[in-house]
């Protein structure tokens, strides 16, 4: 993924406003044991729900994607608290040493998922561009 610019005029975890989305931390935990965690984040669109998550509440202080073991994030677009208790998510480890993660039943454009690698980039790029 690439994140050149940041176009919002104010950043998502600034924003006094409800959440919009939902989304999923992928942790690989050792022994093919994957935890996660569920949180509602907000944004106009993933990404911008993604820097909620990495910068907001949790995010930067704790740094979410310093998580050893993260495999990725899953955001979904809209709050459903069905799929949040238990979302539909596949994950494997590929023979490259990398994972892939699947989500069952997602409409287009409903569900995105970001690798550690994408999550890791986007906070680097974000901390850049609003470092207090």
């Amino acid at each position: 993924m690439i994140w050149d610019t940041f176009t919002w005029t104010t950043p998502p975890w600034q924003r006094n406003e409800d959440c919009t989305h939902m989304a999923v931390t992928l942790v690989n935990t050792g022994g093919g044991e994957i935890a996660i965690t569920t949180e509602s984040v907000r944004g106009d669109d993933a990404t911008e729900a993604l820097a909620d998550l990495l910068m907001g509440p949790g995010g930067k202080g704790s740094g979410t994607v310093l998580l050893p073991g993260l495999v990725g994030v899953v955001v979904r677009r809209g709050i459903d608290v069905m799929w949040m208790a238990q979302p539909p998510i596949s994950i494997s480890a590929n023979g490259a040493g990398e994972w892939e993660i699947g989500v069952a039943g997602a409409d287009p454009g409903e569900v995105t998922a970001f690798s550690a690698t994408d999550a890791h980039d986007l906070f680097t790029r974000l901390w850049a561009a609003y470092p207090s």
